[in-house]
């Protein structure tokens, strides 16, 4: 069974925005940055797509040259050969400053074709990760990562909302048909629990997160054992300490390892002092991000 996913509004890498372009007759320049000198707001990796009308998605420095570079991308298309742009310090494109003095190397690849891309998309939709070189620089293509969100309530909603708009799709798993309304109501759709629960194991990998915000706390302990005995790179639970103290006990009795138990999050999200549903939710994002990044599956 397939459950209801809500899908990022940006998803992390632009590869199947730039098969859908090519499908449609748009032809795609993919434009990477693959040197820094100095300071810059995005890493060398980052890319932008262009597509052959000027459309383009995606950053590379944030907003100084962006424009400038899809320009550039038009006239790479129209040459038919990749080339390498320097953009800030040492550029001969004298009218477009970086901050800091800052000198980046943008690469532009015009040659891919649809199969090459139907093959890496293929890959990032199978949930795995994809590696090529570019220009010396190796580009990992990651899938987008996902929140299984499971349990009731405002915070659930504002965490999906927060989260699609932060390049997350996000698996909506409620309590009822009441817990489902809120999320409709915000154009969000969920899965029932006991229509879900079978099936939850197969959504796990290390590109998955599970946050808990049960207020009916003994639900959650099937779940997140499931998810604490998988690839999960972060499991949160909504409580209080003494909550929390509860579960792990409870967990423990499960079976549950004392090394898996130590890497639930409770109470969830990041000490804010966070006072509102939105709040609460912009702090479970925030640690669910930075656990993703320190474990390097950004």
């Amino acid at each position: 069974m397939s459950l209801v996913i809500n899908c990022a509004e940006s998803p992390r890498e632009l590869i199947s925005k730039a098969l859908e372009w090519c499908k449609s007759g748009q032809k795609p320049v993919l434009a990477t940055l693959i040197n820094i000198e100095g300071n810059a707001p995005y890493p060398v990796g980052a890319q932008m797509l262009v597509a052959e009308n000027g459309d383009f998605i995606g950053q590379i420095t944030g907003g100084c040259a962006e424009q400038a570079i899809a320009d550039q991308a038009i006239a790479v298309l129209n040459q038919g050969s990749n080339k390498t742009h320097r953009y800030g310090l040492d550029s001969p494109f004298f009218d477009i400053q970086l901050p800091c003095g800052s000198g980046i190397d943008v690469h532009f690849d015009c040659a891919l074709s649809e199969s090459d891309l139907s093959s890496i998309d293929a890959e990032l939709q199978a949930r795995r990760s994809v590696t090529r070189m570019i220009e010396g620089v190796e580009k990992c293509y990651r899938p987008t990562a996902r929140i299984i969100v499971v349990g009731q309530g405002p915070i659930l909603v504002s965490l999906t909302r927060l989260a699609t708009l932060s390049g997350f799709d996000v698996l909506c798993v409620v309590q009822n048909d009441a817990a489902a309304a809120p999320l409709e109501t915000a154009g969000f759709r969920g899965t029932l629990l006991n229509t879900a629960q079978p099936f939850l194991g197969d959504y796990y990998d290390r590109y998955t997160a599970l946050v808990s915000l049960f207020h009916e706390h003994e639900l959650e302990n099937p779940l997140v054992l499931e998810a604490l005995n998988s690839d999960a790179f972060y499991v949160g639970a909504l409580g209080s300490k003494r909550t929390h103290a509860n579960r792990l006990q409870q967990l423990s009795e499960m079976g549950a390892l004392e090394s898996n138990l130590s890497r639930i999050k409770g109470p969830v999200g990041l000490n804010i002092a966070a006072q509102t549903p939105e709040q609460i939710a912009v702090s479970i994002l925030a640690e669910v991000i930075s656990e993703m990044n320190r474990n390097g599956t950004h």
